[in-house]
């Protein structure tokens, strides 16, 4: 009886650990060294994410091939819109080819900034797409979310602009 005891409480542990180890990896936004990240715009050039600093940013990490990262990006556009009088700047990056890319920027228009991620996403610690995050103008990280969200709703909007205040 004590080693089918034994045995239940080891596979309950093991289980929990391995549970606990998915949902970290694919529902908590990691923590990204985003200056350390190297990215290219959509004709090659080297882009530092600080050529971006002194003004709110929103930095989604995305695919071309995640649907609700495409659904999302007109409501981030909207978004800058309705945060215009913050100054507020979104960048998508990927680390996908620039042409994919570059075919996404002509669709999407020039409201958001389309950059390439010359490292591997995963090796940075975003499983999950979208993973969003969002920093004040002083580049402090005010938000931060795995999947995406309703950005056209009210409530976040105004949510959002008290974090940027």
């Amino acid at each position: 009886m004590k080693k089918e005891r034994l045995s239940t409480l080891i596979i309950a542990i093991v289980a929990i650990g391995v549970a606990a180890f998915f949902y970290k990896r694919y529902h908590v936004p990691p923590v990204v060294d985003m200056p350390a990240i190297a990215l290219t715009d959509l004709s090659g050039n080297k882009v530092s994410i600080q050529s971006y600093s002194g003004h709110p940013l929103f930095i989604s990490f995305f695919a071309t091939w995640c649907g609700p990262c495409i659904r999302e990006m007109p409501e981030l556009a909207d978004l800058k819109e309705k945060l215009s009088d913050k100054k507020l700047q979104i960048v998508c990056i990927s680390d996908e080819s620039t042409d994919k890319l570059q075919r996404l920027q002509i669709e999407m228009g020039n409201e958001l900034i389309i950059l390439h991620s010359e490292t591997s996403l995963h090796d940075i610690g975003v499983y999950t797409y979208p993973t969003n995050y969002i920093f004040n103008a002083k580049g402090k990280k005010v938000y931060d979310k795995v999947n995406p969200d309703h950005w056209n709703d009210p409530t976040l909007v105004e949510r959002i602009r008290t974090l940027l205040d």
